[in-house]
């Protein structure tokens, strides 16, 4: 029966981007909600590598030295930063200079598109592992696999509105299926495989957290430096950074 309410859990942890969707489809003013969801996205992203990522890192990597555990984490996050580079390159142009009142908006549509593209990349491997968390967690002790799925659950709602705010969900039906599903296949992992070393999660992780210093950086801080004046994009900020502390005291 835990097994069922692992699978369950992780089911429901995935369909919470749902949720952040329904929420974008009903907003009328899409450019504000975008500066909005941004801001939100970034504290977010920002409380998934310092508060979740980072101290995960560092008890997987318990059994090794601080220099070896240093350098492996260096390497494979270093290996996340150069995969979303490259998808970078391969993905269409796009600038992030671009302003609300520019004649061509063509070049701010490509980069929104390009941002939920390489986001939803990356948040399908970090929940493919937080599924693992989860499941396992769940048929350990079923409330505190109830408190993470809930806690996860929390993340991905803001993370849903980002994603389905600039991305065209009609034309990327598959990867968006991926993004729902992804902490269900984590669980299906962890029911089939039974357990994976606490390096190669350790590896996996870092290049996760490479991904996402990525995608915070290079993405979404550049987008909210040039709306920073602007009401919306401080109160994503606001709004991110008390969902941030509520999943922290769960």
């Amino acid at each position: 029966m835990d097994k069922i309410y692992g699978i369950f859990l992780t089911l429901i942890a995935g369909l919470f981007f749902l949720i952040g969707g329904v929420i974008a489809s009903k907003v009328q003013n899409k450019d504000k909600f975008n500066h909005f969801s941004v801001a939100m996205a970034f504290i977010i992203m920002f409380g998934l590598i310092v508060f979740d990522l980072v101290p995960e890192i560092i008890e997987l990597f318990q059994d090794y030295s601080l220099s070896q555990s240093f350098i492996i984490f260096l390497i494979f996050a270093l290996v996340g930063f150069l995969i979303l580079k490259g998808l970078d390159l391969m993905i269409p142009h796009h600038h992030h200079n671009h302003k609300d009142n520019e004649k061509n908006k063509k070049e701010h549509i490509e980069h929104e598109h390009h941002v939920g593209t390489i986001t939803i990349l990356s948040l399908i491997l970090h929940n493919i592992l937080e599924g693992f968390a989860i499941f396992g967690m769940t048929i350990s002790d079923l409330r505190v696999g109830i408190l993470i799925a809930v806690s996860v659950g929390l993340h991905n709602v803001p993370l849903g509105m980002h994603i389905f705010s600039t991305l065209n969900i009609k034309e990327n039906k598959l990867a968006t299926l991926g993004l729902v599903l992804s902490s269900l296949i984590g669980g299906i992992m962890f029911l089939v495989v039974g357990s994976i070393s606490d390096l190669i999660i350790g590896i996996i992780t870092s290049i996760t957290l490479g991904m996402l210093i990525y995608i915070a950086l290079w993405e979404l801080l550049p987008e909210i430096k040039c709306a920073i004046r602007k009401h919306e994009t401080m109160a994503g900020l606001g709004v991110g950074a008390l969902i941030l502390i509520v999943s922290l005291f769960i």
